[in-house]
């Protein structure tokens, strides 16, 4: 099948022209990973050429239960028909098939006019999991644990260079002949913009920040209902407080906030309560803490860990407290 669906083919397939057993065949071939980036590059191509195009899901469904009512009416009047002294009809095999069928190809339908899914590929990582990312403009960006990046399937370093981030991750950006900005988008009302450069973007709840280790960037951001920018240089590390508003500082070691690419935790005066919140952002797993006070202890150094239970089994060992595990919650106490 792969060699009978062409350009042209689903072109009238996404014109609405294609037949029943067309609509079919590609239905079938449309759920081969293989086939897939085909599929969409076809898709974006038909689009950009039929602009006053618009999916309605809604109106296609109330189309496709119309053209089933009217051929179920029409086997209806032939077998009464056929046989008048009969006074109930039976619906015909291949229309029950045709239905099944249908279906499907409304289900596939709803899912490549869904723009994100089709315009955009995903690369997310699981908790505990982190992960390499070569783009085809030959910058690389390294993901940690529940994150994601959305990247653009067609004309990405050609017409754009935007990305959205969701989580953390560490970009090493390749500079392009014709100074094209690279932009990491953001749903949390800033996004970064380079040329060519190394940095870190967290839009983590409880640490939304960006740490520039090499180069500069333009930070664009909202105060606010302002609009604002900031210059970055490196060594810069900028924070956001819950109102947007940024904090500035200078730290001597940028590359201590990507150590866990080399599985390495850093801290420094890093409280339990802010530990907490990494292990639920990295791991899902939650600490929790019955001695309010014990909140507030920080801990300090460097520590090698390549899971969750490595790494409290070592903070606990440093700090002389004492964990138990109850399936996705472990209790912190003090040792006594």
């Amino acid at each position: 099948m792969k060699n009978q669906v062409s350009k042209e083919t689903l072109f009238n397939y996404f014109a609405g022209g294609a037949t029943a057993l067309q609509k079919q065949l590609i239905d079938e071939w449309a759920k081969d990973e293989s086939n897939q980036e085909f599929f969409f590059e076809c898709l974006a191509i038909w689009e950009s050429q039929n602009p006053q195009f618009i999916a309605d899901a809604n109106e296609g469904l109330k189309r496709h239960q119309q053209r089933i009512a009217s051929q179920q009416n029409e086997d209806t009047h032939q077998l009464v028909t056929a046989e008048e002294s009969t006074t109930y009809w039976v619906r015909p095999i291949w229309v029950r098939t045709m239905i099944a069928a249908s279906l499907g190809i409304i289900l596939l339908l709803g899912g490549v006019f869904f723009k994100d899914d089709v315009l955009f590929k995903t690369y997310s990582t699981a908790y505990g999991e982190t992960s390499k990312v070569m783009l085809s403009d030959g910058s690389q960006v390294t993901l940690n644990a529940n994150s994601s990046l959305r990247v653009p399937r067609f004309g990405f370093g050609k017409e754009t260079r935007e990305v959205v981030l969701v989580g953390e991750a560490d970009f090493c950006i390749k500079h392009m002949p014709d100074h094209q900005h690279f932009v990491v988008q953001t749903n949390k009302n800033f996004e970064v913009v380079v040329l060519g450069t190394e940095f870190l973007v967290s839009t983590r709840e409880t640490g939304k920040k960006v740490v520039l280790n090499k180069g500069k960037v333009r930070l664009l951001y909202q105060e606010g209902k302002t609009n604002k920018q900031l210059t970055m240089k490196p060594g810069n590390l900028v924070t956001f407080d819950n109102e947007g508003r940024i904090r500035v500082k200078q730290t001597p070691k940028p590359q201590d906030f990507i150590a866990w690419e080399e599985h390495r935790f850093v801290f420094d005066g890093t409280t339990l309560a802010e530990i907490s919140t990494l292990f639920a952002e990295n791991y899902g797993i939650k600490l929790q803490i019955p001695d309010k006070a014990l909140t507030q202890w920080t801990i300090s150094g460097a520590f090698t860990a390549y899971t969750a239970k490595d790494l409290i089994e070592t903070l606990a060992s440093a700090s002389n407290l004492t964990y138990r595990q109850q399936g996705d919650t472990i209790v912190i106490t003090q040792t006594h």
